[in-house]
């Protein structure tokens, strides 16, 4: 618990924000689980959507998904839930607007898929069903559907990658 408390106030202190005041605003989002985040102070930082993963920018759907992450998130307080960072050092975060997981929406209404290493059994069912209802991504023929994990891996080039 104190670990965890001093890697919140290290993060707070990195991005200058206030851990009690900080209210959060998304200055802009990147793609359907990605955005670059500010406080009331200005400061900006990136932070990662913990447990989802959008189609990427040249992928089938990756424009809806992103369009449909800024109408959620875009001119409202957000809440973050989360300390650790990945090996990009975005924050990952379980994301709230007006009380509701935008983690948990992105993949109910298919705009992303769940990650491949989630545990999360209420994303698992949440994409279970968009999958049945043929939501969002879901829609698509099958030809057009491919994780983004496995997309990256087969349109990676020699080291360039600058996604997830």
């Amino acid at each position: 618990m104190i670990k965890r408390l001093l890697c919140l106030m290290l993060i707070f202190l990195l991005t200058g924000c206030d851990s009690v005041s900080a209210e959060y605003r998304v200055k802009y989002v990147q793609d359907g689980d990605s955005m670059i985040i500010c406080c009331e102070r200005g400061n900006g930082f990136t932070i990662r959507l913990k447990d989802i993963d959008a189609p990427e920018r040249d992928q089938p759907y990756a424009e809806k998904s992103r369009a449909y992450m800024q109408e959620l998130v875009m001119d409202k307080p957000v809440k973050l839930v989360g300390d650790k960072r990945d090996k990009y050092g975005r924050l990952l975060v379980d994301l709230v607007v007006d009380g509701k997981s935008v983690n948990e929406i992105m993949i109910r209404e298919g705009m992303a898929w769940r990650w491949r290493y989630s545990k999360s059994k209420k994303l698992k069912q949440l994409e279970d069903s968009a999958k049945e209802k043929e939501k969002g991504l879901w829609s698509l023929p099958e030809n057009q559907r491919m994780e983004p994990w496995e997309w990256r891996k087969k349109h990676m080039r020699r080291g360039s990658w600058k996604g997830r």
